[in-house]
Parts: C-alpha cells; sequence; structure tokens
C-alpha cells in the first residue's frame, strides 16, 4: 500500500470509528491511472462490509454526472443551446406568472441563477409524477442572476431532457452518457444486490436500501434531473478521467472547458454549468485549485476534479443511515481526503 493509500484508508477508518459514517468507499487517480478502490466499513448497520462493487445512492452527483452530459450531448447535437429558454420546449411552463419560470434559459437553471427557490416538497402536495413536474413547473420565479443552488432547476433540466428527446431520462442517460463510456454500474434506481443503505425513512415507512433517499426524486419515480441516480467509486472514475481529458464522448472539448469555467460568482461561490468551483472553505481542500470543479450530494457522496494538477477524488458514503442528521463531520472529512490526494506527489 502507498502511502496516500495508507492515508486515504486511514482517513475512511477513522470516520467509521468515530461514527461520522457507516461505511464509505473512495478512488483517486490522474488521466492515465487510478487507484484501487479504498474501502471501510459496512452497507448497512450489522451488515456486510462495503467492496469496490457497492453502490452508493449519488444524490445531487446526479446533477452533473446524468442532467449535465445529458444537455451537453444535446448542445452538441444541436438539439438545443445553452440560451435557449424553458418555454421552447414546455410553452405552458410558468403560465400566467411574471416573472415566468418559461422566460429562464438552460444556462441559467445550469448556473443555479433562474430565480427559482432552493426546493420545495412537491412530495407532500403531489401523488404521482405527471403532477409533481406540473407543479414544478408552476414554480414561482424570484430574483433572476442570484445564486441559490435549486433542486428545482435541475427537475426542470430533466423535463427538458426527456421532451427533447421523447425518452426518460434514465433511458437517454444510460445510450449517451453511461454506455459510451463503460459506466455499466451506474444508473436510476431501484437497484439491488451490494447497495448501501440510507435512511430509515419513517414517512415511507421502511429503511431505503437501492431506492432513492431524496423525497422528490422518489415522487417522481426515482428518475430525476437533481437525484435518484446510483453507482459505484470505479465507474465515477471513469467519468472524472473522460473530463480530464475532454473526452470526444460527452461532447467537443470547447463545450466541455465552456461548462467548467467560471460562469458566476458571489463573493463566496463561484459557479461553471453544473459544477461548483471552488470556493471559501471549499470541500475539496485546502490544496485544491481556482481551475478545480466538483459536487457534492446530500447522502455523503462527492466527486472533485483539478485538470491543471491532472488529479480526481471520489468519495462514497451513506452518512445519512440510519438518520439524515448522521455526519456532522462530513466536510471535515471530505477536506482531509482531498488534502491527501492532492498532495500524492
Amino acid at each position: 500500500m502507498d502511502a496516500v493509500t495508507a492515508r486515504v484508508q486511514g482517513i475512511l477508518d477513522e470516520a467509521v470509528h468515530t461514527q461520522q459514517l457507516p461505511g464509505a468507499v473512495a478512488i483517486f487517480g490522474s488521466r492515465t491511472s487510478r487507484s484501487a478502490v479504498i474501502c471501510a466499513g459496512v452497507e448497512q448497520r450489522a451488515g456486510a462490509p462495503v467492496t469496490a462493487q457497492t453502490r452508493y445512492d449519488l444524490a445531487s452527483l446526479t446533477k452533473v454526472v446524468s442532467t449535465l452530459p445529458c444537455v451537453l450531448r444535446l448542445c452538441a447535437d444541436g438539439a438545443l443551446s445553452l440560451d435557449d429558454r424553458v418555454s421552447r420546449f414546455i410553452s405552458n411552463a410558468g403560465w400566467f406568472q411574471t416573472p415566468s419560470l418559461g422566460n429562464t434559459t438552460i444556462r441559467e437553471l445550469l448556473t443555479h441563477t433562474s430565480g427559482l427557490a432552493a426546493w420545495r416538497p412537491v412530495y407532500a402536495d403531489t401523488s404521482d409524477r405527471l403532477t409533481a413536474l406540473g407543479n414544478v413547473l408552476q414554480s414561482a420565479i424570484g430574483e433572476r442572476g442570484a445564486i441559490v443552488y435549486s433542486d428545482l432547476g435541475f427537475i426542470t433540466l430533466g423535463a427538458i431532457i426527456e421532451r427533447v428527446t421523447g425518452l426518460r431520462q434514465d433511458v437517454y442517460a444510460r445510450q449517451a452518457v453511461f454506455e459510451p463510456l463503460g459506466m455499466h454500474s451506474t444508473g436510476y434506481g431501484p437497484v439491488t444486490g451490494a447497495v448501501a443503505a440510507t435512511e430509515d425513512c419513517g414517512w415511507r415507512n421502511t429503511l431505503l436500501r437501492g431506492v432513492v433517499h431524496d423525497e422528490n426524486a422518489y415522487r417522481l419515480d426515482g428518475v430525476a434531473g437533481h437525484a435518484g441516480l446510483f453507482g459505484t467509486a470505479a465507474d465515477l472514475a471513469t467519468y472524472a478521467q473522460a473530463w480530464l481529458t475532454l473526452d470526444a464522448r460527452l461532447g467537443p472539448a470547447a463545450l466541455l472547458a465552456e461548462s467548467r469555467r467560471e460562469h458566476v460568482a458571489d463573493g463566496q461561490r463561484r459557479r461553471g454549468l453544473g459544477w461548483l468551483l471552488r470556493g471559501d472553505d471549499s470541500f475539496s481542500g485546502a490544496h485544491s485549485t481556482l481551475e478545480g470543479h466538483g459536487h457534492t450530494g446530500f447522502t455523503g457522496t462527492s466527486l472533485w476534479i483539478e485538470p491543471e494538477a491532472d488529479w480526481f477524488a471520489v468519495l462514497l458514503s451513506n452518512r445519512v443511515h440510519p438518520s439524515r442528521a448522521g455526519g456532522p463531520g462530513m466536510h471535515g472529512v471530505r477536506r482531509s481526503f482531498h488534502d491527501a490526494v492532492a498532495q500524492r506527489g
């Protein structure tokens, strides 16, 4: 075991020992190489040990691993452009509202500057997928231009993907992104086999294992633009390496580079298209660079990519098992992990 792998193993073992996480897997590497998958803990309390094959609920990593590449693929194919308005695809979005969701652009949705609220309990107001989508598409718009990280915006992007392709997002993402890249263990749920449990959900009256944790994604039958994806560390390493090499299967290099540059900033946060860039007290650690980009997921997942320094790091955990109150030190675990990987040289 090399020194960096040993440091990462120690970080994960300590997080499990202090009950920050029931279990976790990690992997890191460069454009051309990757570590073995590093494992610690169990898939659920009193359950089997995690392995390289354990799939995790990726939560909001769905935004950059499914929705973003689907949108970029459609841009590359000429089916839409970043400055198209929502109303081009869904004419009744924001109907009878001023300002209207219909007037927001795909670029604004990707940069979280559309004016949409961060979140609403759509699952508590609706009982089926079609009604839930209709509910989101009638969302009120606030101040456009301000950065408000919004699940509702990415649900809207998922609806546009489905409108343009005629396919549900799980099908299109598999055909356009996962299969071409060889990400055979990545997809929307439900999933079976080796999968990490998430919350013991009082609303659904069951322990969630292989079923999406996010309530709004669950109401959308587990397939949404903001959450719903499951995957393994190795598959996310494949995805990260595709971004490091500007892999043509994701889209033209110029479009990929456009996605990871700074589009908006507000003094604390910097955002590309979908991607979160390094900001103050970033989860990416003290040694990340201004060119770095990544994302986190509520369940305890994260992905970080450094194009100039040539490294990536994937950390997957189920810190929300058995309760979402778990993992209060997750931010520190992520920073320590990235600091270890960044100093691998």
